[in-house]
């Protein structure tokens, strides 16, 4: 077989991986979209030069590498892509009935086995071997107890982490703050003389528990948005079909839909058929898998197309590995046209010959549906793009993905038939012309096209600016949001302006960051603050700041401060003239401020 070669950007992973090693961090996390080959890239650590010159500092029997899955299909892929690009390793598997052998280079194993059984395995290994480089693949799921426990028998986190429960789906709400305590102490006594890189398609939970409990920072990050831009993946074709289904009594259960009462919600005849529908209107002749809620509904949808003449087939987890593994073969030569799939397609399956992705099931994830929508975006040949069909409900309480969110656009954003990168553009140009507008409150009632959201603008109250809520409460200075968790700061400072920011990682962790923009256009930007638990926090760090290092600038950015009631200067005015942001008569210097803020803020100035 003809050996892989790895891609530039890959090279570039490899390269951020050491590079944040070298920095005293040893717990790193890798985030590549599905489709840019996050299997070849850590079956390629073993032997990139910095980390197999490591390795082998150490005696034999301690410079093992462990790779940890939690579904068979990926185990064996990743076995079989380690022996390929490391044909002098040993590389066996621990899952089940097969058992790695203690002198092995690379064991390949499934955390439902290294975790059964209080651990049994994993310490049968550890007697006989010393991992130095652990991967976890689909790091997603790292957060839930059965990966910490294993974390912690390996060292890299710490005996007050471990919990009771074998749990490889659900972090429990919980130990969060004892997590977080016991990693704070941690840190200054923690082993370096391992390595643990965890990669994912996507860094966030459903859950809204984020990764820094594991990983200390990402190393790389390559989403899906620049991967089709670069000509890596193929671009997307939106449809959104929306269903008189309601979903107001479906229950949430840990930040996602509870799958039961989903699946009585949507497994429903006249929403099946709707689905067939559009599929035949958007798609029709297009290799296409289907995601469905649960078993049944795999079944049923399969059903429904199958009553039309279309050729389609049903697989979940309790489909038999072979008549899987038969049914995949079957879709890859076209003699099923719709994989109808119960959460079996979303990780570790390739099948790039698929052209469309039809979401039958709702979520509240962005991570599982990027998961879904990615199984549809790699490339192949006579496939211009992916189209992907979105049935979306009536849902007064609860806010679904969609595929704009994928080009980080509001998900109620409609992009019917577009492709995502001409309705980014135009997005674009739309929040340049309405610098002001209330685009999350517009969205909140159902989702809108650009042509309904900019009807809606030229009529809105382009005074009104978002309120702090809660989090306004204890704060003394005039912050502004202007985004999702995403405060700004903005006052005059030498010899230009300077910036305040509090804003969400993918870790779920908030940072501070302060940019200076000189006025011949120098811009300097440093860190306050990172990692840090909440968003009130952030802010307070921010606010100790500036009481401490931009002390003459209190008065002025004080939310009480004298000078907001005063009539707006004629220099704001023609600054606001400028930038076409109208402006009533007693507009006064505070709320002018305001809107120039925020008008630069949504510039990303």
């Amino acid at each position: 077989m003809m050996a892989i070669q790895l891609r530039d950007y890959q090279h570039a992973c490899l390269d951020a991986i050491c590079s944040e090693w070298a920095k005293g961090n040893n717990r790193l996390l890798v985030q590549m979209a599905t489709g840019g080959g996050k299997t070849s890239v850590f079956a390629a650590l073993w032997a990139h030069p910095p980390v197999a010159k490591w390795l082998q500092s150490f005696p034999v029997g301690q410079r093992a590498m462990l790779v940890v899955a939690h579904r068979e299909e990926l185990i064996d892929q990743a076995a079989d892509r380690l022996r390929l690009m490391n044909p002098k390793a040993a590389v066996t598997i621990e899952q089940g009935d097969r058992y790695a052998s203690p002198y092995s280079d690379i064991v390949v194993a499934s955390i439902q086995t290294l975790s059964a059984m209080k651990g049994r395995r994993l310490k049968r290994l550890l007697q006989r071997m010393r991992f130095r480089l652990v991967v976890i693949d689909e790091a997603h799921h790292a957060s839930a107890d059965s990966y910490r426990n294993m974390l912690v028998a390996l060292r890299f986190l710490p005996p007050a982490d471990a919990s009771d429960s074998e749990n490889d789906e659900a972090a429990d709400y919980a130990d969060i703050e004892q997590m977080a305590m016991a990693l704070r102490g941690w840190e200054t006594e923690a082993p370096k003389d391992q390595l643990l890189i965890g990669v994912t398609a996507t860094p966030n939970r459903s859950d809204a528990i984020g990764l820094g409990c594991v990983f200390q920072s990402i190393a790389y990050s390559y989403g899906i948005k620049p991967m089709i831009d670069d000509g890596w993946l193929v671009p997307i074709v939106p449809w959104v079909i929306e269903t008189k289904t309601s979903l107001d009594q479906v229950r949430t259960t840990h930040g996602e839909f509870n799958q039961k009462d989903l699946a009585e919600a949507v497994n429903r005849d006249d929403r099946n058929q709707l689905a067939v529908a559009a599929w035949r209107e958007h798609a029709l002749n297009q290799q296409t898998i289907a995601f469905t809620v649960d078993v049944a509904h795999a079944y049923a949808m399969a059903t429904a197309f199958e009553a039309q003449g279309i050729a389609a087939q049903a697989v979940s987890g309790e489909t038999p590995k072979e008549d899987r593994a038969a049914a995949f073969a079957r879709f890859r030569d076209g003699r099923i046209q719709v994989l109808s799939n119960c959460m079996i397609v979303t990780e570790g399956v390739d099948l790039p010959m698929a052209s469309c992705i039809l979401n039958a099931k709702p979520t509240k994830s962005a991570t599982l549906y990027t998961q879904m929508v990615g199984r549809g975006l790699r490339p192949y040949e006579g496939k211009p793009h992916c189209v992907v069909i979105d049935l979306v409900d009536v849902s007064r309480k609860h806010s679904l993905q969609a595929a704009p969110v994928l080009y980080g656009l509001p998900p109620g954003i409609k992009a019917q038939g577009d492709d995502l990168r001409k309705v980014e553009e135009g997005f674009e140009a739309f929040r340049e012309q309405f610098q002001t507008f209330d685009l999350e409150q517009a969205l909140a009632g159902g989702g809108k096209t650009l042509a309904q959201l900019h009807a809606e603008a030229t009529s809105f109250d382009v005074w009104a600016v978002p309120d702090l809520g809660p989090l306004g409460t204890g704060l003394t200075l005039s912050w502004l949001k202007v985004g999702a968790d995403i405060f700004r700061l903005q006052y005059p400072w030498a010899d230009g302006t300077e910036v305040l920011k509090v804003e969400p990682d993918m870790l779920g962790h908030f940072g501070v960051s302060c940019t200076h923009r000189s006025h011949d256009g120098a811009v300097r930007q440093r860190t306050l603050g990172a990692q840090i638990s909440s968003a009130r926090e952030a802010l307070a760090l921010a606010e100790t700041f500036v009481s401490i290092e931009r002390r003459t600038v209190t008065r002025l950015t004080a939310k009480d401060a004298g000078w907001k009631a005063h009539p707006a200067s004629e220099k704001q005015k023609a600054l606001l003239m400028r930038r076409r942001i109208p402006f009533p008569p007693s507009l006064t210097k505070g709320r002018a401020s305001e809107l120039l803020d925020l008008a630069n803020a949504r510039r990303g100035r």
